[in-house]
C-alpha cells in the first residue's frame, strides 16, 4: 500500500486518465491541436465524451483529423467558437478509469504500478513504488522506503516482473544496494 502522503496517495485516488493534452487553438473554426498520451486514435471518434481536467467539463468529439507525430486536431460540440475552444489551451483532457485502452502484454498503466511492494530477486523488501518517471531510454520507477528512494530502469535487466494482482514487483537491486 502506498505510505500516507506520498505521491502514491494521490495517484491512487486520481479516477481520470488523460488521454491527451491540448497544445494551442488551431485556426478559427473551433479546433484545438493536442498531442496523444497513448492508444489509438479511435479513442477520439466523433461522439466520444471526454472531460478537461482542469474543470470537469464534459466534452463530446464532434470531429477529430490525425496530425503530424502524436498530435491530433480535435472539434467539440460544446466549443464552436475558437474562443471557447481557446479555454482548452495547456488543459489535459481524460477519461474515467473504466474507458482505459486495453493494454498488451507487459504494459501498465502508472497509476498501477503507484503503491506496489517492490522486493529483490531474493525477497528482501525494499520498499514501494512512488512515482515512475519518464526519461529518454526507458521510464524509470521510484522505490521509496521512509525518505530513501532508488530508481530503477523499467527494462528486464532490473525489473524481473510485475504482478499487479498480487501488488508486487521484482527487481534486481543495485551492486551498492548489496553492500
Amino acid at each position: 500500500m502506498p505510505e500516507a502522503g506520498s505521491p502514491a496517495s494521490a495517484v491512487a485516488a486520481t479516477p481520470l486518465l488523460r488521454v491527451a493534452h491540448v497544445r494551442r487553438v488551431h485556426g478559427v473554426r473551433g479546433e484545438v491541436r493536442a498531442q496523444t498520451l497513448g492508444g489509438d486514435l479511435g479513442r477520439f471518434a466523433p461522439g466520444t465524451a471526454l472531460l478537461a481536467e482542469r474543470d470537469g467539463r464534459r466534452l463530446t468529439v464532434a470531429s477529430s483529423r490525425p496530425l503530424d507525430g502524436d498530435d491530433i486536431l480535435l472539434a467539440f460540440t460544446e466549443l464552436p467558437s475558437r474562443e471557447e475552444a481557446a479555454t482548452l489551451s495547456g488543459d489535459y483532457l481524460c477519461v474515467g478509469r473504466a474507458q482505459a485502452r486495453a493494454l498488451g502484454d507487459d504494459e501498465w498503466f502508472v497509476w498501477q504500478l503507484v503503491g506496489l511492494r517492490v522486493v529483490s530477486n531474493d525477497g528482501e523488501e525494499l520498499g514501494v513504488v512512488r512515482d515512475v518517471e519518464e526519461q529518454p531510454a526507458s521510464d524509470v520507477i521510484v522505490v521509496g522506503a521512509g525518505t530513501d528512494e532508488r530508481r530503477y530502469p523499467l527494462v528486464r535487466e532490473w525489473v524481473e516482473s510485475v504482478d499487479v494482482a498480487a501488488g508486487v514487483v521484482v527487481v534486481t537491486p543495485w551492486h551498492e544496494d548489496l553492500d
